[in-house]
């Protein structure tokens, strides 16, 4: 009988340990979601992504997975510079920030610029494509 209540005591203690390390686990991966999100949102309040705006803003035809600039050279140039400087942009990120911080960029462009802002979108899905960086496509 006092085997018995020794086991049981151990099992308790035992159950009680698990328990324990289960809510510290759980307090632990919630405390490093928060701070990944606090990090992803100082890291977009610092890129702002102007240029990725500007180079979006800039591209007048969307073909498929590809964007192609139809202007003249002086444009094609900026155009260029502005992806450049864009992708200079989404590098500065980490790489689980990028496409949150897109997304947040093209929600406050969807206000402003309208139906325009749809295919802006769509461009913005493929920038960390054109980048060479990860992921290679946003979801939004």
């Amino acid at each position: 009988m006092g085997k018995l209540s020794l086991a049981a005591t151990l099992l308790l203690c035992l159950l009680v340990v698990a328990s324990a390390n289960t809510v510290t686990a759980t307090a632990t991966e919630d405390e490093y979601e928060n701070q990944g999100s606090q990090r992803c949102q100082e890291q977009i309040q610092r890129q702002r992504l102007n240029h990725c705006r500007m180079y979006l803003s800039r591209s007048r035809q969307y073909y498929g997975d590809d964007l192609s600039m139809v202007t003249d050279d002086d444009e094609s140039n900026q155009g260029q510079q502005f992806l450049q400087q864009c992708c200079q942009e989404l590098r500065n990120m980490d790489t689980q920030c990028r496409c949150e911080a897109l997304r947040r960029m093209m929600m406050q462009e969807r206000g402003s610029r309208g139906q325009e802002s749809e295919r802006m979108m769509g461009r913005a899905r493929y920038l960390p494509r054109m980048c060479n960086i990860q992921p290679t496509q946003c979801r939004f």
